[in-house]
């Protein structure tokens, strides 16, 4: 089997502007189908939410060119070129691997996390918010997040440490003491601001904190750690690949590792972090939001290892099922089971794809 195309066409964005701290500001997020066609009639595909269209689209010809001709059974060979040794990781190369992992399933007949080589066929899931206006508004999610079978939630509130320990204090209060909570400030606070919030959560029983100062305070992220004993979970923001990664485990920073797959390589990437994770005993936690195809992705990592403990589910659920003909649902127990069908498990509504598109990169 050959590789003789590659395709990308852009969709219609996401139809509500999101935004996931205060100086964020809304935000649009565009979508791309990704298609990796053979000489078979087998194909892999993705559809992102965080790749520049018009970057690609520059890309796309010498992508074209590379990918002509190889056997997708070579995905290693391929990433390691596409992603300079995941040294220089793009979201293009990290859309392409986990295309071609969806491909080798489909070839196979077997859902991606087999091919890896599975660890389980569920796991817990959380649901993840995006960041609203008011205090309400963040109680009615978390109780609608409760009510539809989760056990668990992360917050993104305001960026700013005392709004975001009102919120999370009201949300302790709306769903009670047995629910999980997280926070991500998304790498928005000091280090002074990280530490008041971080103690405030520690007596709200919080389950970690999440990105509280930038990724690459690698100082402050220590003395977080030595100072509270909530776990913190950090380097999500961090696209620089595997390489980038053993700072913060071989300088103790961090008890959970977190990363995003459609950024620092793809499918093969992760792999590779969260080996390097189980080697130092620490959590891998990769961000899993996203469109259906890129939380699958994520799924498939997490479903192969031992040592993450949840999936990332965002919420309103369906937000994020654009042009699918299914999406990742919740079990009534709050876990997410394994897909059954090959590939990433998810099938595109082709029709529904035809209506989306805006132009053929």
């Amino acid at each position: 089997m050959k590789i003789i195309d590659i395709k990308a066409f852009q969709l219609h964005s996401h139809p509500e502007k999101l935004f996931f701290f205060d100086r964020m500001g809304r935000k649009e997020f565009k979508h791309v189908l990704l298609r990796i066609l053979t000489d078979e009639g087998v194909e892999g595909n993705v559809i992102t939410y965080l790749m520049n269209p018009d970057e690609f689209a520059s890309q796309l010809d010498g992508y074209r060119a590379y990918l002509t001709g190889k056997d997708p059974h070579y995905v290693e060979a391929i990433s390691q070129q596409l992603t300079f040794g995941l040294e220089r990781p793009s979201m293009g190369a990290s859309a392409i691997d986990i295309a071609l992992w969806d491909l080798l399933g489909k070839i196979h007949g077997e859902p991606v996390y087999r091919l890896l080589g599975a660890a389980r066929d569920r796991i817990r899931a959380y649901a993840s918010t995006y960041s609203y206006e008011t205090l309400d508004e963040y109680v009615a999610i978390a109780l609608a997040s409760q009510q539809a079978g989760f056990t668990a939630l992360k917050l993104h509130a305001h960026g700013v440490p005392d709004k975001d320990i009102r919120v999370c204090a009201a949300v302790r209060e709306a769903v009670g003491p047995d629910m999980d909570l997280m926070l991500d400030p998304v790498n928005t606070y000091d280090r002074q601001g990280a530490l008041k919030v971080g103690r405030a959560l520690e007596a709200l029983d919080y389950l970690w904190l999440e990105a509280p100062i930038l990724d690459t305070d690698l100082v402050g992220l220590r003395e977080l750690k030595q100072r509270l004993s909530i776990p913190i979970a950090a380097a999500e923001s961090v696209f620089q690949g595997l390489r980038s990664s053993p700072p913060y485990l071989s300088g103790n920073l961090v008890s959970a590792l977190r990363s995003v797959g459609d950024a620092i390589g793809g499918i093969s990437a992760m792999r590779k972090v969260a080996a390097l994770c189980e080697a130092y005993n620490v959590k891998y936690e990769p961000h899993s939001y996203g469109t259906t195809l890129v939380q699958a992705a994520h799924l498939h990592i997490m479903l192969s290892i031992n040592h993450c403990d949840f999936v990332e589910v965002p919420v309103p659920l369906g937000m994020w099922d654009t042009g699918m003909k299914e999406g990742i649902t919740i079990d009534p127990d709050g876990y997410v089971s394994a897909p059954a069908k090959p590939g990433l498990g998810y099938e595109i509504d082709e029709g529904a794809i035809d209506a989306l598109i805006l132009r053929a990169l």
